[in-house]
């Protein structure tokens, strides 16, 4: 139950920051302050991003690539499910153990 816990909450709240910097051949013209803000649920071709570029002001908009975002839902669902159900199976042992004692079927199922 802990894990669940453990798993889905650090997935599903997770935020990272990736820092990029450009160097041009005129190093005044280099840009070491990019910062990408990217979060659960990692679908990094969504994240765009401005980039300088070497011949001036001009800025192009580029983004990540990647969409991991069927990954990191499964697994918060599977953690949330592992979760509900250790939590169903705690409160049907703690408050049924009568149950259990007179009939052995259900431990069976």
């Amino acid at each position: 139950q802990l894990f669940a816990i453990f798993a889905f909450a650090t997935c599903g709240g997770y935020s990272g920051e990736l820092r990029l910097s450009v160097d041009c051949a005129n190093k005044s013209e280099s840009d070491f302050s990019i910062d990408i803000a990217f979060a659960y649920p990692f679908r990094l071709h969504e994240v765009d991003f401005d980039v300088p570029t070497c011949e001036g002001k001009r800025r192009e908009k580029l983004s990540l690539i990647g969409d991991f975002s069927s990954s990191a839902e499964f697994f918060v669902t599977i953690a949330v499910f592992a979760f509900l159900y250790s939590l169903a199976a705690t409160v049907v042992y703690i408050f049924f153990q009568n149950k259990y004692r007179e009939n052995n079927r259900g431990p069976l199922i």
